[in-house]
Formats: structure tokens, C-alpha cells, sequence
């Protein structure tokens, strides 16, 4: 849940990192910014209070991956086109090999046309996970989320995955909710989050020896290893 006040800005362009203990209010405010969640005071994008906007038109601004892939459609290839169904076969293939999903491909029966089947049973949570970054690298929108976008995939899904979200995040604005502190040097700010409030902003390189709670964060993490 979230705690007021909150206060923060994510210009156009800026790549930014959630980070928090579980249950700090990281996925509450992504489900906030995308319309899912009320909130009390102001939320605006681009000046306009975010509660006057359609959450139907809104979300078309939006890319979504979080830890459970939705693939509602029939066969993988539907499943990356719903970003876009007019895309062209040689834009559906360079998300497929961005996403590393042609990595698997061949192991699949009928290929990109394959069933998925309920709750994509066919595919590995980590191929599932790349169907769902393939869709969202098909379509870049106005700001991309990605809460815990490789969480319970094994190292080698991970890898791939981070690599095309990270290269992803590049070309949109983006808010990631992540619990790997390591890898953050390159984003343009860090909000940590406690007990629903963003507590502590800036760059990964003055918060990791700022001796405040992102370095807590970062000391415990490195523990944990």
C-alpha cells in the first residue's frame, strides 16, 4: 500500500529503479501509475491529472512486463502481435530475437505457430517470460513498467531477459521494480521506497556510500549472496 506524501517526477527519456524491501509499496505504486490502483493528491502525466484521463486510452501509452506472464492468446506468434497486429513479419522477428524467444523456438513443435495452451503450460515460466518481453519490444510506448521482470527464472532466462528489457528501457521511459541492487550504475536515478514513501532518490553511485537505506539495502543483498 501507499503512504502520502509521495513525491516524485520521471521526466520523459529517464530510466528509473524501485527498489525496497518486500512489501514497501513498489508494486502498488506501478499498479497506481497504470491506472489500476486510486490514489489521493496529484498524480500527472504530462500535466494531466491522471484520474481525467480513460484508463482504456491511457494504457495504450503503457508497456507492461511484470513476474507472471499473461499470454491469453492462442499460439506464441499471436501472443507478441496483440502489442501490435499489424506489425510486419520482419518487426515480429526482431522482437523474437531481441527477446532471445528464437533461442527456443526450435524445440517447439510448430515453432512461432504453437499453442501455448492454458497458462502458457507449454512453455517454461522463463520462455513465457521472453514471449512477454518480445511483445513489449514490439510495441515501445510512452513509459514501460517492469516489476520484478526476471524473478523466478533461472540464470540463464534472466540473463537473456535483462539484456533485452535493459536494451528496451533505452528507447522509452521506464520505472523498474527490481531486488538486483548490483547492476544499477547506468540508470538515471534510484527511488527507495519504506513503508509506502519514496524515502531516499538519486544515482547509484552517491546512494551506494550515502550510509542511508539504499546502502542498507545493498549491504543485506550482499549478504544474502
Amino acid at each position: 500500500t501507499l503512504a502520502g506524501p509521495l513525491n516524485f517526477t520521471l521526466p520523459a527519456g529517464q530510466r528509473a529503479v524501485l527498489v525496497g524491501r518486500s512489501g514497501s509499496g513498489k508494486s502498488s505504486l506501478l499498479n497506481a501509475l497504470s491506472g489500476f490502483l486510486s490514489y489521493q493528491g496529484s498524480l500527472r502525466i504530462n500535466g494531466i491529472e491522471l484520474r481525467d484521463l480513460s484508463p482504456e486510452s491511457w494504457r495504450k501509452h503503457l508497456s507492461w512486463v511484470g513476474q507472471n506472464p499473461q499470454l491469453p492468446a492462442a499460439t506464441l506468434r499471436d501472443n507478441v502481435l496483440l502489442a501490435r497486429p499489424d506489425a510486419s513479419e520482419q518487426e515480429l522477428q526482431a522482437a523474437l530475437d531481441n527477446a532471445w524467444v528464437s533461442e527456443f523456438l526450435p524445440l517447439l513443435p510448430q515453432g512461432v505457430d504453437t499453442p501455448v495452451g492454458d497458462q502458457a503450460a507449454r512453455l517454461s515460466v522463463g520462455q513465457a517470460q521472453r514471449v512477454a518481453v518480445a511483445r513489449a519490444l514490439l510495441n515501445p510506448c510512452s513509459l514501460l513498467l517492469l516489476d520484478e521482470s526476471a524473478a523466478s527464472l533461472d540464470a540463464h532466462s534472466e540473463q537473456r531477459v535483462m539484456e533485452a528489457l535493459n536494451a528496451a528501457s533505452l528507447r522509452q521511459t521506464t520505472l523498474m521494480v527490481t531486488h538486483q541492487l548490483e547492476d544499477l550504475a547506468d540508470w538515471d536515478v534510484i527511488w527507495v521506497m519504506q513503508d509506502g514513501r519514496i524515502i531516499e532518490q538519486g544515482r547509484y553511485a552517491e546512494l551506494s556510500v550515502a550510509g542511508g537505506p539504499f546502502a542498507t539495502l545493498l549491504a543485506h543483498r550482499q549478504e544474502e549472496i
